[in-house]
């Protein structure tokens, strides 16, 4: 089981901000600058023009010509620009073409060196899924840096730099879910957050379960570096159940205002992502979700 070691600072100089001009969007560009404030980060926003996709039923109606639409794109692009400005951000935005704004988005985040990805993200099946929630997960599932998706029931921000108060971190004990920790660490230590360390594990007849929860406790508090009890007092739970549902109620419960989790392919966090789980729980939170891989 890998351990985290003593050092969990992290850097968040470059922040990725992907648009496509959705309400949820919008709820995710206020995480973004509230970040930046908070780590007095550079922010790009890069919305990615596909041509052939319009993102509206207006636009669908009135059967815009594409410059329009690119030109219409380029104004909201200006008008975040400006918002950022104004709290004195250092930002710049982007607006490459391509039908695949996933593989855009990541090669930028690459080439730029970024250090986090915030997007928001919405969760419906088939061809309802919107552009952005399909997006966010192919992020999720490839981005090199951590990826923060804002969902549709995300707490609305003012315009104060944001601290986390509550941190939920889930684990399936992977190297990647390690790393993960890290981060859940760090923006706790940032502002004293509270840090609630969880597992689900597979369903445990009753009679086991006291025995299991123990050594899965056990499990957990191993991972928690001696330093981090010098700033905050990690509290490590075990839950039972459906997974996704079961981290979205601790975090109710906590009332947290971020959960993190560890991504890697063929991991049990993919696993949820190919049922439709993670999507779900992207979209139900009530809070920021970061992955890292």
């Amino acid at each position: 089981m890998p351990v985290i070691g003593e050092r969990v600072s992290v850097s968040v100089k470059k922040i990725l901000l992907a648009t496509d001009f959705s309400s949820v969007s919008e709820k995710a560009a206020s995480y973004a600058k509230a970040l930046a404030r908070r780590f007095s980060s550079t922010v790009e926003i890069v919305h990615v023009f596909d041509p052939s996709i319009v993102t509206s039923y207006e636009e669908a109606i009135i059967g815009l010509p594409v410059r329009e639409r690119q030109q219409v794109s380029n104004e909201d692009l200006e008008r975040l620009r400006d918002d950022f400005s104004a709290f004195g951000i250092d930002v710049r935005t982007m607006s490459p073409e391509g039908h695949r704004p996933s593989a855009e988005l990541i090669q930028i985040a690459k080439e730029h060196e970024v250090d986090l990805i915030v997007a928001g993200t919405q969760s419906k099946s088939g061809v309802e899924r919107l552009i952005l929630g399909s997006t966010a997960e192919q992020l999720i599932r490839n981005a090199k840096c951590p990826v923060l998706t804002v969902g549709p029931n995300a707490k609305p921000l003012g315009d104060a730099p944001l601290a986390f108060q509550t941190i939920v971190y889930a684990t399936d004990f992977s190297a990647e879910a390690a790393k993960a920790a890290v981060y859940a660490l760090s923006f706790a230590q940032d502002s004293g957050a509270r840090l609630y360390f969880c597992y689900v594990p597979q369903t445990a007849t009753t009679w086991k379960r006291d025995f299991v929860d123990g050594a899965f406790e056990s499990a957990l508090k191993r991972m928690i570096p001696e330093s981090s009890y010098d700033w905050c007092n990690p509290e490590c739970v075990v839950e039972h159940g459906d997974a996704a549902k079961a981290i979205l109620e601790l975090a109710t419960k906590v009332q947290a205002d971020l959960i993190v989790l560890g991504a890697r392919k063929a991991s049990f966090w993919l696993t949820y992502i190919e049922r439709g789980l993670t999507p779900d729980l992207l979209a139900q939170a009530t809070c920021p979700v970061m992955t890292v891989c």
